[in-house]
């Protein structure tokens, strides 16, 4: 989901990489005569987003019978599920996670994000989220709504106004809108919690590939295989400000 909402991937890394990140802008003034002292001197901030290789990994077991019986796209279907285990713990870590134990830490868990208070979904509420963002001039066309089913399913049921047709939450509940926005659904999300923000300042760094291997003799005696999928990645955000983040369950 993550990647589907605009996430920014950097492949090809080889080496921990930081990436500059403006944390405060220049600032401009009137000049009072033209031939006066001039703009006004100032300096931008720049801060850097450090990235390092991180290791999500997951593996299982194919017995000798299993072999014999199965279609021959018995091991591509467990390849698959691997993989998608892989990516599901990828899309949590970006969204959740909590940079200890060998996880990258989230845009939820990154300093600096935004908040919008209240434990009822309403109009009011989706706004306060929007606002939250433009007041740190981070609210653009690429930002939009990732939502726990718990909460999309009360958006999607959920007025506007009273008595009207209107819900806060239009389409289907996978890919939809939400005034004006982007809304897409995600188990990886905490439960009843809604996150909005640029996506796009979400970084997915990527050292070589998902990777998938198998080991023929990982029981040799049982006949037993194995299949492993491994993929090194890092999360970052560049600027927290273009996220805010429900920091209550949501009825």
């Amino acid at each position: 989901a993550v990647f589907a909402m605009g996430a920014t991937r950097l492949t090809g890394l080889s080496a921990n990489v930081s990436i500059p990140r403006q944390t405060a802008g220049a600032t401009a003034g009137w000049m009072s005569t033209e031939a006066g002292a001039g703009a006004a001197l100032s300096d931008q901030t720049f801060g850097q987003l450090a990235m390092t290789p991180k290791t999500v990994g997951a593996a299982t077991q194919i017995s000798r019978q299993l072999q014999l019986q199965s279609d021959p796209s018995a091991e591509g279907i467990v390849m698959s599920d691997l993989a998608k285990q892989v990516a599901l713990a990828v899309d949590s870590a970006a969204l959740t996670g909590t940079g200890a134990s060998g996880q990258p830490t989230g845009v939820i868990n990154t300093g600096g994000i935004g908040g919008f208070t209240g434990t009822s979904i309403t109009y009011a509420l989706l706004l306060d989220s929007q606002t939250d963002l433009a007041l740190a001039n981070t609210l653009g066309p690429m930002c939009g709504y990732l939502s726990h089913p718990a909460a999309t399913t009360i958006l999607m049921a959920r007025q506007r106004f009273t008595s009207t047709d209107t819900p806060l939450w239009t389409g289907n509940m996978l890919d939809g809108q939400v005034i004006g926005f982007r809304g897409m659904t995600s188990n990886q999300m905490p439960a009843s919690r809604l996150l909005f923000g640029d996506f796009s300042q979400i970084v997915i760094g990527e050292w070589g590939v998902l990777e998938l291997a198998v080991n023929p003799v990982a029981n040799f005696l049982a006949g037993i295989i194995a299949i492993r999928a491994m993929y090194t990645v890092d999360v970052g955000v560049r600027y927290p400000a273009a996220f805010s983040y429900s920091s209550n369950n949501l009825t």
